[in-house]
């Protein structure tokens, strides 16, 4: 059990099979896990193998406890307003004790005149999907925020409920403390490998016949460097930046037709920045600001200071940079044009976050693979993966159970599209 909900000594018992094997236990395998359960109960087994119980890399991921509805798919949009419910009732969703900490700060894009009609695009797609959000004009936002240089803005975007941050670390446990107490089995272990047996009588395009073979099972070491191995009926791949490397173990990547296209997702790390003192000047009510540039401000909860960074891109040409000569050329200049208060501020880096990015189009990956069709993968969600995790959980439970979508269709990101080459990019403002 993560020492996260539970620091005495557990008796581990290995299971030798499962239902379903769910590796990776964050926040969207641990959603996973949670839906599965609530829905089938002890009508399904299931253990969760995580490789870190001490789940540093999501407590160092300050930036994950964002809620924004600010997309142009419709996916993301109906997912983030899912998770807006889901907060609003998570008590009773998961435990009474679970406190959140939601702060509604709100959330404002800016565009330059280049992008005014794709963000109005966006607000009116968002209208239409029920999201109360409305354009404002430089003059209302030089009224409403005067610490804003809107000099080269044209126009904004604020929804007026629903958007703010949220404690992303309360909501982990609560969704590892709900999922254990219904039962489900979590692992400190590491996957190491896939095993596989043939169907000569599985009949599928693109794959000679007699020549198919289905996972049905995995590998992984413990901590104490012991090596076991589950069987499984399904495989839910959950594990964030690891997810295709582990698919290469499943032969997704290095085999041919079907399986000579990898899952295209890496890691990325970039810093955060912590903008000293500066939040006394912006104010209680500062929302999270995204600029023209890809740049990022949010108030750090209730204390003086204010983060800011720049969103990761697919393909970052400035990875060669150094740090310093980073945040010199690409953040400090954005910086200061669009906060000028920022332009004497005492600025320390924070910290160094890191995502699973899809270098495809940088949108998730959620359903089954198309050769191994027990494999089920979601991963690739980057920053949102956690906000957007108690409605991907959701689906992956719809597609084990119903066979389908019920509620939100995500069909689009499915991993088929890598196939077809058609990226689905959420377009925002940037």
């Amino acid at each position: 059990m993560p020492s996260i909900i539970s620091k005495k000594k557990v008796s581990i018992v290995y299971p030798e099979h499962a239902d379903i094997v769910i590796i990776g236990g964050g926040y969207i395998g641990s959603s996973i896990a949670y839906w599965l359960k609530t829905r089938a109960g002890e009508g399904l087994s299931i253990v969760v193998l995580e490789k870190d119980f001490t789940y540093k890399e999501a407590q160092k991921n300050i930036s994950l406890g964002t809620l924004t509805q600010h997309f142009s798919l419709p996916e993301n949009i109906q997912l983030s307003k899912y998770s807006v419910d889901f907060m609003r009732t998570v008590r009773q969703s998961l435990n009474k004790d679970c406190d959140l900490q939601y702060t509604p700060t709100g959330s404002l894009v800016l565009a330059s005149e280049k992008y005014v009609d794709k963000l109005e695009e966006n607000n009116l797609l968002l209208n239409e999907l029920g999201v109360k959000s409305k354009l404002l004009t430089t003059s209302e936002i030089g009224k409403k925020f005067p610490w804003i240089n809107t000099q080269d803005i044209k126009l904004g975007c604020m929804a007026i409920e629903g958007e703010g941050i949220f404690n992303s670390w309360a909501l982990l446990k609560g969704l590892i403390q709900k999922s254990t107490e219904l039962d489900t089995t979590y692992i400190n272990a590491e996957v190491i490998n896939f095993g596989v047996e043939k169907q000569k009588d599985v009949l599928m395009e693109g794959v000679e016949p007699g020549t198919f073979q289905r996972i049905n099972n995995v590998v992984y070491r413990t901590p104490e460097n012991e090596v076991y191995e589950i069987k499984f009926a399904i495989c839910v791949l959950a594990a964030g930046h690891d997810s295709g490397h582990l698919c290469r173990l499943a032969g997704v990547g290095t085999g041919e037709k079907i399986l000579k296209v990898p899952l295209p997702i890496e890691k990325r790390e970039y810093n955060v920045y912590s903008i000293e003192e500066k939040a006394i000047e912006s104010g209680l009510l500062t929302p999270l600001v995204m600029d023209t540039t890809g740049l990022w401000l949010m108030r750090n909860g209730l204390e003086n200071n204010l983060l800011c960074s720049n969103l990761p891109m697919m393909n970052d040409d400035t990875k060669d940079l150094s740090e310093t000569d980073y945040f010199d050329n690409i953040i400090k200049p954005s910086l200061v044009n669009r906060f000028p208060m920022c332009t004497n501020a005492k600025i320390n880096k924070y910290r160094t976050e890191s995502h699973d990015c899809n270098t495809f189009d940088n949108s998730g990956i959620l359903g089954p693979h198309p050769y191994h069709n027990n494999l089920f993968i979601a991963a690739g969600f980057g920053r949102y993966g956690c906000q957007h995790a108690p409605g991907l959980g959701r689906a992956i439970a719809e597609l084990v159970i119903d066979s389908q979508y019920t509620t939100i269709d995500l069909t689009r990101f499915g991993f088929d599209r890598l196939l077809m080459n058609d990226a689905i990019v959420d377009f925002n403002v940037y």
